[in-house]
């Protein structure tokens, strides 16, 4: 058995095959090792693509948030002065009649136009307070439409 071991031919096949085995065995570790560097440096540049972009969003939305911020002062803002005309206005309504003291004259050719100075207090009342409440809706639609505008045009781009 020796013998068989000794031919030329079998030993040089056997140093082949062992080196055969020791070069992928090389070529296995280095491979993997030089993938696992390229994996890391480019998981490296995604996670600062995606921390650049995470901070251009908050920054955008702080910008956005503002806006809203400064949308929702203004419809207070104009819900405050339309709530302090009401409350004049009632106030000044107080020492109207309950009821209309004169009739209504059967020729109303005459009258230029209606000032309200003839109606009862729950009439002028009830008008000033659908006044208010007109008011108070056209605030909430002018802020709602400058919210909407805002977020469809977005920040400004020179504050990016």
């Amino acid at each position: 058995m020796l013998g068989f071991l000794m031919n030329r031919w079998v030993l040089g096949g056997l140093a082949g095959l062992v080196m055969l085995g020791f070069s992928f065995w090389k070529g296995y570790t280095y491979g993997k090792e030089n993938v696992q560097e390229k994996w890391d440096a480019e998981k490296v540049v995604q996670e600062r693509e995606m921390l650049a972009k995470a901070n251009e969003a908050i920054e955008k939305e702080r910008q956005l948030q503002a806006k809203a911020d400064k949308i929702q002062k203004e419809r207070i803002r104009e819900s405050q002065i339309v709530n302090r005309r009401y409350n004049a206005l009632v106030d000044s309504l107080r020492d109207r009649p309950e009821a209309r003291q004169d009739s209504v004259p059967a020729d109303s050719t005459n009258a230029v136009g209606c000032t309200g100075e003839g109606l009862a207090k729950p009439d002028a009342e009830f008008l000033a307070g659908y006044a208010a409440d007109a008011a108070q809706l056209q605030a909430q639609y002018n802020a709602c439409k400058a919210g909407y505008e805002a977020l469809r045009n977005g920040p400004p781009k020179d504050s990016l």
